[in-house]
C-alpha cells in the first residue's frame, strides 16, 4: 500500500499527489484544494481502514505519545476520538512530541495526516525521527481556511489514526478567526471518526472544546562536559486541561539535539 507523503494544494503549485496506485492525480489549479484532497481521498478510500467509535462498554485504543510521562499520567496514551492541543513556543518541544507520536502510530502499520498549515514539517528529520513517510498524508494548505477545510474531510473520511493540524502561523490571528462552531465542529468529527486530533499551536487557542491541552516551556540547556557542546533542551510540560482525569505537571524531559 502506497501513500503519497505530500499534497500541494498551493495556488500556482506544480506538485500533483501520488494516490494508493502510484500514479499521479491532476496538478491542483489555483483554489483547487477540496478538488486535490477529494482525488486522493477517493484513490485511497479502497486502502483505509474504516474507524468507527467503540461500543459503549468496550474502553477506546489508547496511543502513547512518546511522552511516557504523559502517557502514564492518561492512563496508557491518548484514548482515540479526542482533541488534543499540544501549546508552547518555539523550542520547547512541540515538534519533537509530534514526530515521536507520528513515528509511533506509522511503525505500528497505521496511516497519518498531518495538515501544515506553518509549512513546517522537514521530510528528512521526521524520518530519521522513525517516521515512516509513506504512512503520512502530508496536506500543505495555502490558507487557514483551507487548513481547516483540510482538517474536517480527512476526519470525514475515517480510516486515519491520527490527524495532525499545526497552526502556528500566530496565534492571534488564528484566534482572531476560528470560531467556537468550527472547533466544536471539529471536536464532534474526531469523536465520530475515532481518529485523534492533534493541535500544534504557540499558545491555547482551542480552549473548553479540547478534550487534553498540554502546555510546553522549555527550561534548561543541557551541554557536554567537553567540549562544550550543546546536548538538549530540558522541558517541562504541564497538563493544564485534563478531561479523563485531573490535571498536573509532567516531569521535566529532554530533547536531543
Amino acid at each position: 500500500m502506497r501513500f503519497s507523503p505530500r499534497v500541494s494544494p498551493r495556488a500556482g503549485g506544480t506538485e500533483a499527489p501520488v494516490g494508493a496506485s502510484g500514479t499521479a492525480s491532476p496538478v491542483a489549479a489555483p483554489g483547487g484544494s477540496d478538488r486535490a484532497l477529494a482525488t486522493l481521498l477517493r484513490d485511497l478510500g479502497p486502502q483505509l481502514r474504516r474507524g468507527s467509535a467503540p461500543p459503549p462498554d468496550e474502553p477506546p485504543a489508547r496511543d502513547a505519545t512518546g511522552l511516557p510521562e504523559i502517557d502514564r499520567q492518561l492512563g496508557g496514551g491518548v484514548p482515540r476520538g479526542r482533541l488534543l492541543e499540544i501549546a508552547g513556543p518555539p523550542s520547547s518541544g512541540r515538534t519533537a512530541l509530534a514526530l515521536a507520536w507520528l513515528a509511533r502510530l506509522t511503525q505500528a502499520g497505521e496511516v497519518t495526516a498531518v495538515v501544515d498549515l506553518a509549512d513546517a514539517l522537514d521530510p528528512p528529520s521526521a524520518e530519521a525521527a522513525g517516521v515512516v513517510l509513506p504512512r503520512v498524508l502530508w496536506v500543505r494548505a495555502p490558507g487557514l481556511a483551507e487548513a481547516l477545510r483540510s482538517t474536517e474531510r480527512l476526519l470525514d473520511a475515517r480510516g486515519f489514526a491520527l490527524v495532525l493540524l499545526d497552526l502556528d502561523i500566530g496565534g492571534v490571528q488564528a484566534d482572531a478567526v476560528i470560531h467556537d462552531a468550527t472547533w466544536l465542529r471539529l471536536a464532534r468529527a474526531a469523536a465520530g471518526s475515532h481518529t485523534s486530533l492533534a493541535l500544534l499551536t504557540g499558545r491555547r487557542l482551542a480552549g473548553t472544546f479540547s478534550d487534553l491541552t498540554l502546555e510546553l516551556q522549555p527550561s534548561v540547556a543541557r551541554f557536554s562536559d567537553a567540549p562544550a557542546l550543546l546536548e538538549g533542551l530540558e522541558t517541562s510540560a504541564t497538563l493544564v486541561r485534563n478531561r479523563l482525569g485531573p490535571p498536573g505537571l509532567v516531569s521535566p524531559w529532554v530533547i536531543s539535539t
